[in-house]
């Protein structure tokens, strides 16, 4: 007791409360530090405990450290206000005092704290390289996860649909949840029945867990299995099997992204843990019929199908409001990509389900993803687009659905770079998505970053060896990037050899016809490929595109007369919809083709007046392209070249060297302004 007591008055009679203060101030420092370089890194989530036990350890030896520098300095021990008599002095010998003075130094105190952090960083290092090697250098974050999809074991194979919804559901409500990285749907349902084993998927998707489970439905009841495995030492963090009634489903999918959060560590939040147990309806055959939509909701040639089940949904509930969301969603998906679909019926209906969804659930995500993509593709109104989609993301912070289409947007805007962020967020949300690399491909191409394009091109080909408009985006990419013909004319021959059937003519962007008019001088090789039968869709693109072609080899009535055959197609689609810039471009060099100066000039110019780049910097300048091109088959070469100067000074596809194997430039080779262009 009387030590107890001597000790007490020690810590009291000397500065060690400041010390102790100093040096908490310092570990909670450190820690957050050495915590921010765990997640930045995807370091092991055992670093910060590690570093923190260093911290610790260190504690002992700071106090000693100063109770030996104020205890024993000569000044304190031959002061007798400072010292309580002798006693504490007896106990120790002049040697003894000397010995410890040397080993408890702030020197050595400080120093031990330097080799402690340092030990910290050799550990955390030597981890991060052997195993970034060990994963092709890829960073995996222990929060993350992909839910595969859930096996049907109902007796019905038509309840496959209801075992995927089980598997999106799970999936929807874990991407709510800002503390975990999720894989989106469409990447993970490309392991439905596959061979792989777990650790192969998860290196493949690049998470550290992966949920596994089953389904079984019978009736009014349903048994769900669900284990959740790290990946690495394929041990299970957590499984359970619920057998309940099928009204209980909600409370069943709620409770395994519960158990996933907590088997992982993560934080979830009020608005989180709210958001997750939100029944989005009471009726479960509006949510049967819902299931089945997103079961179409995947092919835009079954849009209308998606469609015919939501609008089921909603009138068997008239309040679910998630169906309403994807109901106005695909409403205004088929209006966008699909032309023939592209009335003001089909958008009317897109907004009046939208408004519902909003309606019913204001803070709905999905319902703001919904608005967000109506204002975007139904009018071009990027600013209400984005005040939507920023909404939307900040509830899907763990879906790809939370960035691509705030990409999208930003793309149009010519905000390039941060468009090129939000690209890699969602891909890598959405891996295994070939469309989504193609997308960053694009942007990084028009940022005229070729080489970073080019590897985002092979990435996508990887994933989707038999999309021919990989192969053309990578011909487009040779022709920009240098220029060379002869690469880019044997990535379309790889592309028509090894695809089956042959990829067809198919006039969905211009690059298809300005690339087959830069292969080269041979232009019966390149007709060949666009013999009889090889169009699919835009037949007015496909036969400019010949008729093109046959001009510039010297067979001007053959050209004539395909130019004549497109005018008349066309006219007829530009007296139906009179606002579309791209009807009005293809028109206008029909029109000057045939030698209609002015109907030619003013069809072009309307096409850049209806959708000009200060409105849209990704689709604009493709206009003011067809402009230039329009220009100089009449004959206006300085008024070509301006327009050519703007594409030069923008974010686009055009670039010096693409100029010079262009052959529709060739009328103005020998003009001064056309030569300063390819010297810049």
């Amino acid at each position: 007791m009387l030590r107890l007591k001597r000790l007490i008055h020690e810590i009291h009679s000397r500065s060690l409360w400041q010390v102790l203060g100093i040096y908490a101030v310092a570990s909670w420092l450190v820690f957050e530090v050495v915590q921010t370089v765990t997640e930045g890194l995807g370091l092991p989530h055992w670093l910060p405990a590690f570093a923190a036990l260093l911290l610790l350890v260190g504690l002992p030896i700071v106090i000693a450290t100063a109770f030996v520098q104020e205890g024993f300095s000569p000044s304190r021990r031959h002061d007798p206000t400072l010292m309580p008599g002798a006693e504490l002095e007896a106990e120790f010998t002049p040697a003894e005092v000397e010995r410890v003075g040397r080993l408890f130094t702030w020197r050595n105190a400080i120093g031990g704290g330097v080799v402690a952090l340092a030990l910290w960083g050799i550990v955390a290092t030597g981890w991060y390289v052997l195993y970034g090697e060990a994963t092709g250098g890829l960073s995996v974050e222990s929060k993350s996860v992909a839910v595969l999809p859930f096996a049907n074991m109902s007796a019905d194979p038509e309840n496959e649909y209801f075992s995927d919804g089980i598997t999106e559901t799970i999936i929807n409500h874990l991407s709510k949840i800002a503390d975990l990285k999720v894989i989106s749907r469409t990447s993970v349902m490309q392991y439905k029945q596959t061979d792989k084993n777990l650790r192969q998927i998860a290196d493949e998707l690049g998470v550290a867990t992966v949920l596994e489970g089953s389904v079984q439905r019978a009736e009014d009841r349903v048994q769900i299995t669900a284990q959740l495995i790290d990946a690495e030492s394929d041990d299970h963090l957590w499984a359970e099997q619920y057998n309940r009634q099928l009204t209980d489903i909600f409370t069943i999918q709620s409770d395994v992204a519960r158990n996933i959060v907590g088997a992982l560590q993560a934080r979830l939040g009020d608005d989180e843990k709210e958001r997750i147990e939100q029944k989005p309806t009471d009726n479960l055959e509006a949510y049967s019929w819902y299931l089945r939509g997103n079961q179409y909701y995947i092919d835009r040639e079954e849009y209308r199908i998606a469609i015919e089940q939501y609008e089921k949904a909603v009138e068997l509930d008239p309040t679910f409001a998630l169906a309403y969301a994807r109901l106005a969603m695909a409403e205004t998906e088929l209006y966008w990509f699909v032309a023939e679909e592209r009335t003001y019926e089909r958008l009317a209906r897109a907004r009046q389900a939208v408004d519902r969804a909003l309606q019913l659930d204001p803070d709905l995500p999905e319902a703001h993803m919904a608005m967000g993509l109506y204002y975007y593709w139904g009018h071009l109104d990027y600013e209400r687009a984005l005040s939507h989609l920023l909404v939307s993301q900040a509830g899907l912070s763990g879906q790809a659905d939370g960035f691509w289409p705030i990409a999208t947007v930003l793309r149009r805007q010519g905000e390039f770079a941060e468009a090129a962020a939000n690209y890699e967020k969602a891909f890598e949300l959405n891996p295994r998505i070939f469309w989504l690399a193609r997308e960053l491909a694009v942007t990084y191409y028009y940022m005229r970053d070729y080489e970073q394009a080019e590897a985002l091109v092979d990435q996508a080909m990887e994933l989707a060896p038999d999309q021919f408009g990989l192969y053309l985006l990578k011909a487009v990419l040779y022709l920009s990037w240098k220029g060379n013909r002869e690469e880019a004319r044997q990535v379309l021959e790889e592309a028509w050899r090894t695809i089956h059937p042959p990829p067809l003519y198919t006039g969905n962007d211009p690059w298809q016809w300005w690339v087959y008019r830069s292969l080269g001088t041979d232009y019966e090789w390149t007709l060949r490929r666009l013999a009889s039968g090889f169009v699919e869709t835009d037949s007015a693109s496909y036969l400019l595109t010949k008729a093109e072609l046959h001009s510039l080899n010297e067979q001007p009535a053959m050209a004539h007369a395909l130019y004549d055959s497109a005018r008349v197609l066309l006219e007829g689609k530009t007296t139906a919809q009179t606002e579309r810039a791209d009807l009005r471009s293809l028109i206008g060099v029909a029109y000057a083709g045939l030698g209609r100066k002015e109907e030619a000039i003013r069809e072009a110019e309307k096409a850049v007046e209806l959708l000009p780049p200060s409105r849209d910097l990704l689709a604009g300048p493709d206009w003011v392209a067809f402009l230039a091109r329009v220009y100089v088959m009449v004959g206006e070469h300085d008024a070509a070249i301006d327009q050519l100067e703007y594409l030069l000074s923008t974010p686009g596809w055009l670039s010096q060297p693409w100029l010079q194997v262009d052959p529709v430039w060739d009328p103005l080779r020998d003009h001064p302004r056309f030569q300063a262009l390819q010297v810049r």
